[in-house]
């Protein structure tokens, strides 16, 4: 399945990386979202695809490039929106792609071509509990150094003691 992301309609729903936008750090915003991003493929294992507003920088005038495993895409002279449509109406089987924004107008032209879709409050959502989840899993059962009582203290000691003089 490939995921496909209208990148600064998600930034705004994860607080940290909206507090940074609201600041101007766009690309430390940007590079927490993909580094979310990255996190959340490594335990789902989809293909991801982002697709920003404008140029990566004032210079650039990169189109694409690839940030870890995940496709970033740059919309440069056109919305993003545009791109995301073009990707859509390209895509030999629409139905095996999932579109993630809260974009009205392009929730609206991708139903047409019956693909999945998921506002990004939901995606952000499930992103953030897939990782907490996974990580959670990863967590001993036990403590790694457990707390004895006074009673579990003279238990092990008689036992011991007892070993001792047998």
């Amino acid at each position: 399945m490939t995921l496909l992301i209208d990148g600064f309609n998600l930034i705004y729903k994860f607080p940290d990386l909206e507090e940074k936008m609201l600041r101007g750090l766009l690309d430390e915003a940007r590079a927490g979202l993909l580094d979310l991003l990255k996190e959340f493929k490594k335990i789902e294992k989809s293909q991801v695809r982002v697709v920003f507003d404008g140029r990566k920088g004032p210079s650039h005038s990169i189109r694409s490039e690839t940030v870890g495993t995940i496709d970033v895409y740059y919309s440069i002279d056109y919305s993003a929106d545009h791109l995301i449509k073009e990707f859509i109406k390209k895509d030999p089987n629409p139905r095996m792609t999932t579109v993630v924004t809260s974009d009205k107008d392009i929730l609206f032209y991708v139903n047409r071509f019956r693909v999945r879709t998921m506002t990004s409050e939901k995606f952000a959502e499930h992103v953030t509990r897939t990782i907490e989840d996974h990580y959670r899993e990863k967590e001993p059962e036990k403590d790694d150094n457990p707390a004895l009582s006074e009673d579990d203290i003279s238990f092990w000691e008689r036992l011991f003691s007892r070993k001792k003089k047998e």
